[in-house]
């Protein structure tokens, strides 16, 4: 099945096509292709310059500096100093008529598709639907990154060196590590499995060594400045007080004081939470299985008065019910932003998800064991659990430096 692979061959670059009265016609891509090309360091240029040409377009505005004006109001100024690169370049071509991408088409071929298919209806470790669909869209988006390559004319498939390439293209996007360094674990599974079932897939031998090389590719090293912020014990206190609404007041203890993501919240069943053995039973993100951590004295009384309240909960419920009937992570958001912005706490990288990691931030703080912190957050590697470690670090140097040696 080595034919089920995406194919070689690469198509011819699209030209630039002649417009009205002489001028140049170009598509928005074509445009943007171009000026990548033109820049020595592309960085998040291409990016932010396709915002600016979209803008103008959907507003008839043409491509100049008097446009510029009017799309970089309140914008900050790394944000309109590539747009200026962008439109000097644009008038050293002669500015020509920009116009719309014509509709996409379906860009995952049929023998990528196969591909794709074949390795989800295998991973076991896929649980959930939306772990499956976020797979199915990063493996979609790197084979859609193939197509679009032989289409202008780029030598691409399904081999280390383009995984490279895009690994580097995605992160000239300006996507963060995170999501970068998952699409490439999305890529590196999918071949895994490709190896694995060679022969299934009718793979030749030099196919199969080639394609052995994607292991060796290295994700982005994530700083510690990609972790989002997280609150101090008089916040998460202060928090924790102004919350009235039983419900509310239940979701949020979960999150910032057991360290719960929003997800593991809505999964909660009234038999999870044993009261009598001090633990809650917790189904993991994209896990069918669930794992117990200790329920601190803390929140068992903050959901025991939840629970007793009867608020959202019928009086016959089984232990099999839902903790918290018909709530999604959405909601769990949106109610914690409105506690956040009530004690003006809302500031940049402060969301929901923050309270888990004020959660693990506040146990380093009090002296718990790392490798127990990594337990109860349920961190796969301990290297998550670390980054809680350099902060409070950070946070300590100076206070527990000496003043003299």
């Amino acid at each position: 099945m080595a034919r089920s692979l995406p194919a070689t061959t690469n198509p011819p670059a699209t030209a630039i096509v002649a417009g009205p009265a002489g001028h140049a016609r170009v598509t928005v891509s074509q445009l943007i292709n171009q000026f990548t090309a033109w820049l020595e360091k592309p960085g998040n240029y291409p990016r932010l310059a396709r915002q600016f040409v979209l803008y103008c377009l959907e507003n008839k505005l043409p491509l100049d500096g008097g446009s510029l004006r009017i799309y970089a109001g309140g914008k900050a100024g790394n944000q309109v100093s590539p747009v200026k690169k962008f439109i000097l370049f644009y008038q050293t071509q002669g500015c020509p008529t920009v116009v719309a991408d014509p509709p996409k088409h379906r860009r995952v071929p049929p023998a990528a598709n196969e591909l794709i298919l074949g390795y989800l209806a295998d991973a076991t470790h896929l649980r959930g639907d939306k772990s499956k669909e976020n797979y199915t869209q990063a493996l979609n988006a790197f084979f859609t990154y193939i197509f679009e390559e032989q289409e202008a004319g780029r030598h691409a498939t399904y081999c280390a060196q383009t995984i490279g390439q895009y690994v580097n293209d995605l992160k000239q996007r300006g996507l963060s590590a995170f999501t970068v360094n998952f699409y490439l674990s999305t890529i590196k599974q999918l071949t895994e499995w490709v190896i694995k079932h060679r022969t299934r897939l009718g793979l030749s031998d030099e196919q199969a060594d080639g394609l052995r090389d994607v292991a060796l590719i290295r994700g982005l090293t994530i700083e510690r400045g990609f972790y989002k912020d997280s609150l101090d014990e008089a916040e998460r206190d202060a928090l924790l007080v102004s919350i009235n609404d039983l419900t509310d007041k239940a979701i949020v203890a979960l999150l910032v004081i057991e360290g719960l993501r929003t997800v593991e919240v809505t999964r909660l069943t009234l038999g999870d939470v044993e009261f009598s053995k001090g633990l809650l039973q917790v189904r993991g993100k994209g896990k069918s299985t669930k794992k117990a951590i200790k329920l601190f004295d803390s929140c068992s009384a903050i959901l025991r008065q939840y629970i007793q309240s009867g608020e959202g909960i019928p009086l016959t419920a089984s232990a099999s019910a839902a903790l918290f009937p018909d709530l999604e992570t959405a909601q769990i958001r949106y109610r914690v932003d409105k506690y956040f912005k009530a004690l003006d706490l809302k500031r940049k990288g402060m969301s929901a998800h923050s309270l888990r990691h004020t959660a693990g931030q506040l146990l380093i703080d009090k002296g718990v064991e790392p490798v127990w912190v990594q337990r109860h957050l349920r961190h796969e590697l301990f290297e998550t659990t670390q980054f809680y470690i350099k902060k409070k670090t950070e946070r300590d140097y100076f206070e527990k430096m000496p003043g003299s040696v």
